[in-house]
């Protein structure tokens, strides 16, 4: 797209649609599993306890059996209460709104790189924000927005993405696996994070060394596959 004006309106349209969607759920009180991370859980008291939220996993929850290593998220947490003086939900249930379109943002430029391979920059560009509207507008999203403690799949979520695009669009980060340090974060907001890895490796065998599964095993393609080990051994080994 060749013309910026155009393309901030769009933008603005987009998060104006997203932000009208989940107008009505600044206000809802805190559900479920929110009770033993947030509202009965001393540590995010004082800004003082987030360098022990990366030593100590039991400062995630007031229950033994909930105490999961997720600094980033507890530390958000403790910033919140912090800014709201308390149990203010607007201000919890704002932040998980600010990552969501983080989130969203991301995923404008991971999708429009991948669709670049077959479309045009004004194709890939709006078949990108259909895309990331339609993720974000999705009724399956309204439980990950709306439930404050489920913040640590958006975050760590986006911290994938992330690493996918400065992979994507920075030759440096490439070079220098500066892609990795988020890739590292996203773990400390949930586990999961750690399938960067084999997705990461089906996105170079797809996508930068274009091949197929009969490729893998090809003896023509051994130096390419040899090239293609060598870039993805390094996520793997931190998996």
């Amino acid at each position: 797209m060749k013309n910026p004006i155009q393309n901030y309106l769009i933008a603005l349209a987009m998060l104006a649609a997203v932000t009208s969607i989940y107008s009505n759920h600044f206000f809802n009180s805190f559900q479920y599993d929110d009770t033993h991370t947030i509202i009965n859980n001393e540590n995010i008291r004082s800004l003082k306890n987030i360098p022990h939220f990366f030593k100590d996993g039991s400062t995630f929850s007031s229950l033994p059996l909930s105490q999961s290593y997720r600094p980033i998220v507890t530390t958000t947490l403790t910033i919140d209460y912090w800014i709201a003086n308390g149990l203010d939900t607007f201000v919890y249930h704002l932040d998980n709104f600010a990552f969501f379109v983080i989130l969203g943002w991301l995923l404008f430029f991971f999708y429009k790189k991948i669709l670049k391979f077959h479309f045009t920059d004004n194709k890939s560009f709006y078949l990108s924000c259909y895309a990331v509207l339609f993720f974000m507008v999705h009724p399956v999203m309204a439980e990950t927005v709306n439930y404050i403690i489920s913040r640590s799949v958006i975050i760590s979520t986006a911290f994938v993405v992330m690493a996918f695009v400065f992979y994507q669009y920075s030759a440096i980060s490439r070079k220098y696996y500066l892609y990795l340090i988020p890739y590292c974060l996203s773990i400390l907001a949930k586990e999961p994070a750690i399938m960067f890895a084999p997705i990461f490796l089906c996105y170079l065998l797809l996508f930068k060394y274009e091949l197929s599964f009969t490729d893998v095993f090809s003896p023509s393609k051994r130096k390419t596959m040899a090239r293609f080990l060598k870039e993805g051994i390094i996520p793997m080994t931190l998996c």
